[in-house]
């Protein structure tokens, strides 16, 4: 059997632009450590002067911490601001635009999710200012005028307002100012894609993919800008551990985890998959975007234990669909026998074959009395039910050398207790995680099995 992803993935790439999908990867970012990090470009206003649209765009993982913290932008305060914020100890994002006739037009949103990363993106178009979060728009407002100053300081992880400095918590990665308005489906692209280095108007990208993650970079003292136009100067970095330094960034695209059944094969990207592993390939969506696809291929698992109690048997799986055989007739299906118990007609021997995404069959369980051991062995209750900490168990009669036994659902023995010869016994079930559980009494040469549920 063959599966293919290519349509799965169009919908993933689609959907999960809301949703900030977002993963660690072998490409770097920048780590902030709210003290005194920062990358200073000098007069990088300049570069989006007398334009009549510009856009700043930017992955971030922000930390949880007090005041104020500046992402990355121009702000002066006069006459070149054009930044994104995180208001103080709070998950709302700050943007704002001033012209150069000290006009100033804000925007504020709640959304931002501590040590998670996610794309922002603002954009000026000549008449909105729109500030939109994972490739949706979250606020906009009127605004108007431009930017005509060419000495504006663009900065990343601080803003500088009356010479305070509001300095960044947390990490930073794939920055890029434009001197064009991008469009909403450039923006929905940019939150499913690194960003193109041949795009209309972009005047400054930093990927941030310099140095060794978490290594030694002290020899590092610039950031690159991707563009030619305009190195960052690193300033306060410690450049060598976890904190303040490169270390892994944000893996921009689609993850997707599958599972790989055994004897089948996995159609991706136009390869036939036959082994589990990592697979990346990018596709293109019907927004025109290139979407990265990360694709983790896993060992189909199915759960084909099975707990027998005279001539009932149990499927221990969960959340599966099974089919009663009889392994005496060539593994014949038994016609009605789709249940997870099934109660053996006949002596003879069953297996069941489970489908939990992948389908597997069990060992065969012979049954070789119908009905004997049940009158052999006297009945019992449980409770309460469910369970929390002490599990009640009565005979309905005495029984000779009675034996408790309690298995997962995996039908692995997770507790033994002797009855003896009495009738009643507490059983402390506290230690065991919560779920369905089987309690297995045999005494007088029989076997009963009945299901219970920790709480």
């Amino acid at each position: 059997m063959r599966k293919t992803l290519r349509q799965v993935c169009f919908a993933l790439c689609v959907s999960l632009l809301s949703v900030a999908s977002a993963y660690a990867q072998d490409q770097n970012a920048l780590d902030f450590d709210g003290v005194d990090d920062e990358v200073i470009v000098d007069n990088a206003s300049a570069l989006i002067a007398g334009a009549s649209g510009f856009s700043l765009t930017c992955w971030v993982r922000p930390s949880e911490g007090l005041g104020h913290n500046g992402i990355a932008g121009l702000r002066d305060e006069m006459e070149a601001d054009f930044y994104l914020l995180r208001l103080d100890d709070t998950n709302e994002i700050e943007a704002r635009f001033r012209n150069s006739n000290d006009i100033a037009f804000s925007l504020t949103a709640p959304g931002l999710i501590y040590d998670t990363w996610q794309h922002l993106a603002l954009v000026y178009n000549g008449t909105e200012l729109l500030l939109y979060l994972n490739g949706s728009e979250i606020a906009f407002t009127a605004a108007s005028g431009g930017i005509t100053s060419t000495s504006g300081t663009f900065r990343i992880g601080n803003l500088v307002y009356n010479g305070d400095n509001f300095t960044f918590s947390g990490q930073v990665d794939e920055v890029g100012l434009w001197s064009t308005a991008l469009s909403i489906e450039d923006v929905e692209c940019l939150a499913s894609s690194h960003i193109d280095g041949t795009a209309p108007g972009l005047e400054l990208y930093y990927d941030m993919d310099q140095g060794i993650a978490g290594g030694n970079n002290t020899a590092i003292t610039a950031l690159t800008d991707q563009m030619g136009n305009a190195d960052g100067t690193l300033e306060g970095f410690g450049l060598t551990g976890s904190t303040s330094n490169f270390v892994a960034g944000a893996v921009i695209g689609v993850a997707v985890e599958a599972s790989l059944c055994e004897g089948e094969s996995y159609e991706f990207n136009g390869q036939e998959l036959t082994e589990p592993g990592s697979y990346t390939a990018t596709f293109t969506s019907s927004s025109g975007c290139d979407s990265t696809v990360i694709l983790t291929l896993v060992p189909g698992e199915v759960n084909t234990s099975v707990v027998q109690n005279g001539n009932t048997l149990i499927s221990t799986a969960s959340g599966a669909a099974w089919q009663w055989v009889d392994c005496n007739n060539d593994n014949a299906p038994i016609p009605g026998a789709t249940g997870q118990y099934y109660q053996a007609t006949a002596v003879g021997s069953y297996a069941v074959i489970v489908d939990q995404g992948c389908t597997a069959m069990s060992d065969c369980y012979d049954v070789t009395t119908i009905g004997m051991e049940e009158r052999q062995l006297p009945l019992f209750s449980l409770w309460p039910v469910p369970v929390s900490d002490v599990l009640n168990v009565e005979l309905g009669r005495a029984a000779q050398n009675a034996t408790l036994t309690i298995l997962d659902m995996t039908g692995r023995e997770v507790l033994q207790r002797t009855i003896g010869n009495a009738r009643k016994m507490g059983v402390d079930v506290s230690g065991l995680h919560a779920g369905a559980y089987f309690v297995r009494v045999q005494a007088d040469g029989a076997t009963r099995v009945v299901r219970f549920v920790r709480e």
